[in-house]
């Protein structure tokens, strides 16, 4: 059984807790993986770990294209690991193969848009054709999050 970590920090690394829970593959209904048991240890670490690295570290003051670039290399380097992905994907939560292919297949295209996108951000207003409205761009950045999601 494969067995997986969190990465935080640049390091793949165990639940602070040192718990794991089998995850289970629906057509088989058997386990498949040990996935770490994270908590808010693991999530506190994480956020200050990225925290650190959006103000301070090599990503606050890597020139915007130099990120675009690596936006890029990251959507190449889903298309390379495609099948691999989406293997997974169905493992995981049963979902077909062929729809987790389609998926992983356009995802890359959601990094290769806003590498295009990381040097271009200039605040600009795009011109509307309608007079009674009124459109500004408001900058403020969210900076650091943690979000759950399935």
């Amino acid at each position: 059984m494969q067995k997986y970590q969190t990465f935080i920090n640049g390091k793949w690394v165990d639940a602070a807790g040192g718990q794991v829970f089998e995850t289970v593959n629906p057509y088989t209904t058997l386990p498949w993986a040990l996935i770490p048991r994270c908590g808010s240890m693991d999530v506190d670490a994480a956020v200050r770990a990225a925290r650190m690295a959006f103000e301070k570290g090599e990503w606050a003051d890597m020139p915007v294209s130099r990120r675009g670039a690596l936006l890029r290399r990251l959507g190449d380097l889903i298309t390379e690991k495609a099948e691999h992905l989406a293997t997974i994907e169905t493992t995981d939560n049963g979902r077909l193969l062929t729809e987790a292919r389609q998926q992983v297949t356009h995802l890359p295209q959601w990094f290769h848009y806003y590498a295009g996108m990381a040097d271009k951000m200039d605040g600009s207003v795009p011109q509307l054709n309608k007079r009674d409205l009124l459109a500004f761009t408001r900058y403020e950045p969210l900076g650091v999050i943690a979000a759950f999601t399935p």
